[in-house]
Parts: structure tokens; sequence; C-alpha cells
């Protein structure tokens, strides 16, 4: 077993033209701790799936050390190479409590530079920290400019956060049929955040959106 991993080191060293995927395989069969050498071959590469991978072993830290600085090193590097979620990931990583490196400031900033380029999860992200004045002041009618964008991509979260913002009027003029039209597959789908807009608005009751339509994004 031990001459076969060998063999195949050598192989994947010597053609040096292995995926991602491929070494993902190789995880699976084989174990992080024998794919550990390959995955950081690709970070060397500049591959970014490998380094938001490798972070996410680093801050499990199941088969390996835990380490919050280098999965934050990782994402960090990922993110200057312009990938969206890496960026996203990096947010999430500064908004997290667990870790040393709590920051909603540069958790903002990091979701900012993917929500720039209309990366969805960031987008809505983004609104969410608007509507909460989480890190920067509240800015509703924003918040509902980037929820839209983020819905036409047909984000869930988004509809839902747009729902939210049509019945309580935060951005935007109070609308219960359209809050109606934007919660309703977000509620069929269990997203708790959809749930919790129907119910708490009673959106059953409204089912006919009679605001003004013309240049409006009116549902999903």
């Amino acid at each position: 077993m031990i001459k076969k991993l060998f063999l195949i080191s050598l192989i994947f060293s010597t053609l040096f033209s292995y995926t991602f995927e491929e070494v993902r395989n190789f995880e699976k069969s084989n174990g992080t701790i024998k794919a550990l050498s390959f995955y950081k071959e690709l970070v060397e590469q500049n591959n970014t799936k490998a380094m938001m991978h490798l972070a996410k072993i680093y801050l499990e830290g199941k088969e390996i050390e835990k380490s919050f600085s280098k999965a934050k090193e990782l994402l960090e590097k990922a993110s200057k190479l312009n990938d969206n979620k890496a960026s996203f990931y990096l947010g999430r990583f500064y908004l997290s409590k667990k870790t040393p490196y709590f920051n909603p400031a540069k958790a903002y900033n990091s979701f900012v530079k993917a929500a720039n380029n209309d990366y969805a999860p960031a987008q809505n992200m983004v609104g969410e920290f608007l509507v909460n004045g989480i890190a920067v002041d509240k800015d509703y009618k924003l918040a509902v400019n980037l929820f839209e964008k983020a819905s036409k991509q047909g984000f869930i979260k988004a509809q839902c956060n747009l729902a939210f913002m049509y019945a309580s009027g935060k951005g935007v003029f109070p609308n219960f049929g359209r809050a109606h039209q934007f919660a309703k597959k977000g509620k069929e789908l269990g997203n708790k955040r959809c749930i919790k807009v129907w119910n708490d608005y009673k959106l059953e009751k409204y089912p006919e959106d009679k605001g003004w339509k013309f240049n409006f994004y009116t549902k999903p």
C-alpha cells in the first residue's frame, strides 16, 4: 500500500497536472493526511478551490491540528486572487466569534468585495449589514437594492429579506401583497426567514400585489 501511494505521489509530482477534483477523490479514498501535500502543491499553483478546502480542513481540525491563523491566511490569499466564494467565506470567518479574529468591519469589507462582483450570497449579506447597522450606518434603500440583485439570481434568502422589507416598509412603501410574492417560494422550501415573515405579517391574507408595478421589481 505504501509503495502504491509512493508511486501515485511520484506520478503526480512528475506530471504536475492533477486537478483539485482528483485530489478530493484521493482524499476520500485515502484520508486527509495523505492528501495534504497535494493540496499544498495546488495552493502553490494558486488553485483557490484547494485554498478554501485546506482552510476548511484547518478550521475543522479533525485529522490535523486546528489552526485559525492558517485558515485565515489561505482564505485571504484566495480572496486576493478575486475568488468571490473565498471573499464570502473570509467574511464569514471574520464574523465568527469562535476565532480570535472576530472583526465585523473586516467581514463587511470582504462581503462588499464579492458583492461588487455580483456574487449573490455576498450581496444578500451586505444588505443584512445595512439593515441591522452592523459595522456601517443603516441604509434600507441600498439594502433593498442589494436584495433585489441577489434575488434576481434566484437567491432565496434575499427573496425572504425583500419580503421582510416590503412587509415592514423599510426602504420601500409597505406592500403586503408584494411581500407575499417574495416570501411564498422560500416558505414552501422551508426557509425559516420566509416562514417567520409569512407568519408575523399574516401574508396568506394578501395574495395580490396591489402596488404600483411600473419599473419595479415585483416578484422573483
